[in-house]
């Protein structure tokens, strides 16, 4: 949360991941706690408005009937201004303890961020507010002590009114637009000095009766006015012959460059702020999120850190299979669509490569297997194969040697009965070589069966 309440890139808080954990750190812990805080300042805003319309609306009564406010009358207005501000000063007793504890955690970091400035100073201006009201040293002193005090009070309430995620938008807007207007609105006053001063040369800073309290400014409130299309043309007329056409040609230049000019920019500039903003709409309310969380955490004891149901060690998250974005503040345009479209279309096909690459992972795995049994196989033929090509070699060896044997024993027989038999000599020399004959092919045919086979073995382990 540290890190992800100092980081500068929004693309962060749209993982779907970190969301789900702000989402359990936020409804767990972080929302409750500025709640409860919240309805505590409800108090504190309730007893000062009534505080403020009530004296507001009394002194009016006194100053129109020009006589003090009777005795009772005044018991009870006094009576009812102490009761207000004893319960506003106690409440906000409360949050300055609760500042205190800041800056003792936080240390330097504490002025790192805005919101505590408000938070201080709305403090110190309510104390000052309640001192002056009943010493009645300055009464003009007394107002800008009490719309400072509003300013604050309301400041304050913005801060809590970021709980919320529909006015967590609308306040980060405002505050993104103001801060993207700041070289802009340093540029035009410097165009509202350079007006001012050419009016104040060219009417030789005659008194205005409308800017009476204000004439050292008068100029430059004037040219504020033409900017905002508020035209004063009453002097005009005053001007000598010589510098009336330069003075309404210097009111042109000023109406098309104040006017036309930068109102169109501001109005372009608060725009895009605004698309950006909406753009980033989710991000910056999970950033709001997380810097809370962050804040929150800092004031938690040893054993919540130790608790598993502020902390747990993990998180099961569910959520439909339509992957439709049904975010409710989220802005319906074209950017808004286009971004949708690619995130879908991104995010549809990283699931198809992760899943092509699952497959064929799971493919590769199978044919490793599949490649295993076979060089199994393969081995267990090839031990098969020795001992069958040995076993054929006996065979044929075998086969071969009776054969032999066989042939031998008939030549024998036969030669011994051609000794005796001169008649049969012809035919069973041609019997005899008949039989050499076969016995010759019966070898030749072993060895090309034995050639065959061995080939075919090696045919088949290939």
């Amino acid at each position: 949360m540290q890190v992800l309440s100092e980081t500068d890139k929004p693309d962060y808080f749209e993982n779907k991941i970190i969301q789900s954990i702000i989402k359990f750190k936020w409804n767990s812990y972080t929302k409750s706690f500025y709640q409860n805080r919240f309805y505590i300042y409800l108090i504190f805003m309730t007893s000062f408005i009534i505080d403020i319309f009530y004296s507001t609306y009394a002194s009016q009564k006194e100053q129109a009937s020009d006589t003090e406010i009777q005795k009772p009358n005044k018991l009870v207005y006094i009576l009812f201004k102490i009761s207000t501000k004893i319960i506003c000063s106690m409440v906000l007793f409360f949050f300055l303890i609760y500042e205190i504890k800041q800056i003792k955690v936080q240390k330097k970091d504490y002025l790192y961020d805005g919101w505590n400035y408000f938070d201080f100073s709305h403090i110190i201006a309510y104390t000052a507010f309640c001192i002056l009201e009943f010493t009645n040293e300055d009464q003009d002193f007394l107002i800008l002590i009490k719309i400072l005090v509003i300013v604050l009070s309301f400041m304050k309430l913005f801060f809590f009114l970021r709980i919320y995620d529909g006015f967590s938008f609308l306040i980060q807007m405002m505050a993104s637009v103001f801060k993207d207007l700041k070289y802009f609105l340093i540029f035009f006053i410097i165009f509202i000095l350079q007006f001012g001063m050419i009016f104040l040369v060219l009417f030789k800073a005659q008194q205005i009766d409308e800017y009476n309290g204000v004439n050292k400014l008068a100029y430059f409130l004037m040219a504020f006015r033409i900017s905002s299309g508020d035209f004063q043309l009453d002097d005009y007329h005053t001007q000598e012959d010589g510098l009336v056409i330069f003075t309404w040609i210097i009111w042109v230049l000023a109406v098309i460059t104040l006017n036309i000019v930068f109102m169109n920019f501001i109005i372009a500039v608060i725009s895009e702020s605004y698309e950006r903003v909406m753009q980033k709409l989710v991000a910056e309310s999970y950033r709001v999120k997380a810097n809370m969380i962050v804040e929150r955490e800092q004031f938690f004891t040893k054993s919540d850190l130790e608790s598993l149901k502020y902390f747990p060690n993990y998180i099961v998250v569910r959520r439909p299979i339509n992957t439709e974005s049904n975010d409710s503040g989220d802005w319906q345009g074209f950017i808004k669509d286009l971004k949708y479209t690619i995130r879908t279309t991104t995010a549809k096909s990283k699931a198809d490569i992760i899943q092509n690459l699952q497959s064929v992972k799971t493919q590769n795995q199978e044919n490793k297997q599949q490649l295993d049994v076979l060089i199994n196989q393969n081995s267990q033929h090839l031990n098969s194969n020795e001992g069958l090509d040995e076993k054929i070699s006996k065979m044929l060896q075998q086969t071969l040697d009776q054969a032999l044997q066989n042939s031998n024993n008939d030549f024998k027989q036969i030669k011994t009965e051609v000794n005796g038999l001169d008649v049969q000599s012809k035919s069973l020399e041609i019997k005899v070589d008949g039989l050499v004959s076969q016995v010759l092919r019966i070898q030749d045919d072993m060895d090309f069966i034995k050639n065959s086979m061995t080939q075919m073995l090696k045919n088949y382990n290939q």
